[in-house]
């Protein structure tokens, strides 16, 4: 490519965890969209502080319509990168017909943008169930609309972990850059940039979370910060605290945000500290810790986290036995390897029937794409568009 301005159509963009990575990469978001008010916030004031009118709440059918498109101003084969993940309830119906069920309406939206803007490359992000029975039909659909349209493809099932995200997660990512772009290349998903060996020793939940347990010091249960900023009580260590603290500060003049942790009863805190010791579920029934959640999971200090960090707060427990706790939004966050200068905004956490319509701190942190693995793909869709 000649130039030098790499720019981001963000759809379904969430509270910034694919765009972070794309800024870091060097492009620039020009246009994001984003249903919910929370997630939009945050992402306007860490992504878009100078240019808020780039984002768009609401609807991608109302707000981003052909016509809302052509008002904007954006020129025809001149973006970057249209990004996005749309959420898709279809899977149950895979087959001739499911990219037409009506659950999927969001999936046709997305390919309606693109066919729009036409930009030099999209990249698709999914669950992983997309690629395998659930997504079937939905995965042929897609890359032969984006052949339609002139791209090249590639497409499969990638692991966070494997670019440098201390987890699990595992995501279906398809690509697909113009073919005129690609000189006779071929199109490949990116390779991984990290080894397993690093992965076992340098994303411990110990090198990624040990410089912000400080909460004994703080006076323990109910202290930390729901917004902040709160400044820090140890001095980055490994290296990955301080990649996180790179512009927060590495030392202790510096601070970070959303580091509250829950007031957790006695019960709570006896059958976390049981946990800790080996106990499972199974081990506390017909006791007075015995619980009907099924899916808390240990952190252990000298380990990479066997996790995928998701929107429920309460689903991981610390790796420190002197204060068993469920984890912060901004140790979330780090798992998610978002940086400690990123800050959440909207509610912390919420219950109930209001899960369905609120999008609060820890679901913004779940929902997202690691800022690491948007900044490898980042990367490698501007390698292989070079000349």
């Amino acid at each position: 490519m000649a130039d030098d301005n790499f720019t981001l159509i963000d759809l379904f963009s969430g509270c910034g965890g694919l765009g972070l990575g794309f800024h870091n990469a060097g492009f620039e978001t020009i246009l994001a969209n984003e249903l919910h008010p929370d997630p939009a916030e945050t992402y306007t004031q860490n992504l878009l502080k100078s240019h808020p009118e780039r984002m768009i709440i609401g609807s991608i059918k109302t707000e981003l319509s052909d016509i809302k498109l052509d008002t904007l101003g954006l020129t025809v084969n001149d973006i970057t990168c249209v990004a996005g993940g749309p959420p898709c309830q279809g899977f149950s119906m895979a087959g001739a017909g499911v990219a037409d069920d009506p659950r999927n309406e969001l999936y046709r939206e997305f390919l309606r943008v693109v066919d729009k803007i036409q930009p030099k490359s999209v990249v698709f992000e999914n669950v992983p169930g997309f690629a395998t029975r659930y997504g079937i039909g939905l995965r042929g659909h897609l890359e032969e609309t984006l052949r339609s349209f002139g791209y090249s493809i590639a497409s499969g099932v990638v692991k966070a972990s494997d670019y440098g995200v201390p987890q699990l997660r595992r995501r279906f990512i398809c690509l697909g850059i113009k073919t005129e772009l690609l000189n006779g290349k071929e199109l490949r998903l990116p390779p991984p940039t990290w080894t397993e060996q690093e992965i076992q020793t340098e994303l411990t939940a110990g090198k990624v979370l040990g410089d912000l347990d400080v909460y004994h010091r703080r006076g323990g249960y109910g202290t930390g910060m729901n917004v902040g900023p709160e400044n820090y009580l140890e001095k980055a260590k490994s290296e990955f605290q301080k990649q996180m603290r790179k512009e927060s500060g590495q030392g202790l003049l510096g601070h970070t945000w959303n580091t509250l942790i829950p007031r957790h009863t006695k019960p709570v805190q006896e059958r976390m500290r049981r946990y800790l010791d080996g106990a499972s579920r199974a081990d506390l029934k017909d006791t007075p810790l015995a619980t009907k959640k099924h899916s808390q999971r240990v952190l252990h200090h000298d380990k990479t986290p066997n996790i995928t960090i998701v929107s429920l707060p309460d689903d991981y427990i610390h790796y420190n036995k002197k204060l068993p706790r469920t984890l912060s939004v901004r140790e979330c966050a780090r798992l998610q390897t978002f940086p400690d200068h990123f800050r959440f905004y909207g509610k912390r956490t919420t219950g109930g029937l209001r899960r369905r319509s609120d999008v609060p701190q820890y679901t913004q942190v779940g929902n997202a794409i690691p800022p690491r693995l948007g900044e490898a793909i980042a990367r490698h869709v501007l390698r292989t568009m070079k000349p």
